[in-house]
């Protein structure tokens, strides 16, 4: 029995490890002669100390507009204080898209928020764009690190970020505006994202794709339960989620597929809504696959209690608190 306790332990570390490595696999070309650059075209200062808001807000405007002809911002190395938000709305139909902002480093390159307590750091309205390598630190203040919303936006990416100490990683969508649709996240980290660290939040946050993320300490990783939406988390790594490494509450199609959660409260959450007989009495499919969900602190980790269905293929749960309660249980509404 040891010796199989060992071996199970070595295999995963060895998922760990792979996940991680996922991570840094993307190479990083530029900067390239037509970029902005944050410091020397803006004037920013990223030592820290410095209030560099104005000078990124500048590189963002001088980016936003297609005839402005540059349009990627590039953040070199350093700490960039912000004591507002950084505003990068999308005022006509060709603008902000096709731009990119992104950093030297995502370890090194980081907008540290010194703004007002539930600030935001950034808000967001691009399509067609890319946003990455980059750390957003809320420093326990900020509520929201990137809020995406505004007029519809689709087919954006967000890569090699890391979002730590906020309420919300991402928010994408208003319930009263326009949703955010087709949108890939790759390799992102994610630490303390005290309620969610992706949060899907109107009916047309549609078809989001998350790959190789890593969650840490989070409430909730990815979530539709403050907004709508759906989205598909593949091959990502939950630590320690709080509530649980995914939940959603308004209905669609979702699918996990080979994703590890480790010392997690529960790993899905399918919950209904307080109005269910207006707005989920359509099916809501939930597709789980080669996920490994080990050391869960809840009773059942897999929980749903809407319609369904659920597909339920080769996943492994293991280190149970309690050896009676069933692994996944469905509980429809009754009536």
């Amino acid at each position: 029995m040891r010796k199989l306790i060992a071996v199970f332990g070595l295999a995963f570390m060895g998922v760990l490890a792979a996940a991680s490595l996922a991570f840094s696999a993307e190479e990083f070309v530029g900067p390239l002669p037509g970029w902005l650059n944050a410091k020397t075209d803006c004037g920013a200062v990223a030592d820290g100390t410095a209030d560099d808001t104005a000078a990124l807000q500048k590189g963002l405007d001088a980016i936003r507009k297609a005839e402005n002809g540059k349009r990627v911002l590039y953040l070199p190395a350093g700490t960039y204080r912000l004591t507002g938000t950084l505003n990068f709305p999308r005022t006509a139909h060709s603008e902000p898209q096709g731009t990119g902002i992104h950093g030297e480093d995502p370890e090194q390159t980081v907008l540290k928020w010194d703004g007002p307590a539930d600030g935001t750091m950034l808000n967001y309205n691009a399509w067609y764009s890319a946003l990455g390598r980059l750390t957003f630190d809320g420093a326990g203040k900020a509520a929201t690190a990137i809020d995406f919303h505004g007029r519809f936006s689709t087919a954006n990416e967000f890569a090699d970020l890391i979002v730590k100490d906020v309420q919300f990683g991402i928010q994408a969508g208003h319930m009263d505006t326009e949703g955010m649709a087709e949108t890939a996240v790759l390799r992102c980290r994610w630490y303390r994202c005290a309620k969610a660290a992706i949060s899907l939040q109107n009916f047309n946050s549609l078809d989001w794709y998350l790959w190789h993320n890593w969650f840490e300490d989070c409430g909730l990783g990815a979530t539709n339960e403050f907004g709508a939406g759906n989205f598909h988390v593949y091959e990502s790594t939950f630590l320690r989620s709080k509530e649980a490494d995914v939940s959603t509450r308004h209905c669609g199609y979702f699918s996990l597929y080979r994703n590890v959660s480790l010392d997690s409260k529960a790993f899905y959450l399918g919950k209904r809504h307080p109005n269910w007989k207006e707005t989920e009495t359509h099916p809501c499919q939930v597709a789980l696959q080669e996920n490994r969900i080990l050391r869960y602190s809840a009773p059942t980790p897999v929980l749903i209690r809407n319609n369904g269905p659920i597909l339920l293929l080769d996943n492994l749960f293991s280190g149970t608190v309690d050896p009676v309660a069933p692994t996944v249980l469905h509980n429809p509404p009754a009536d």
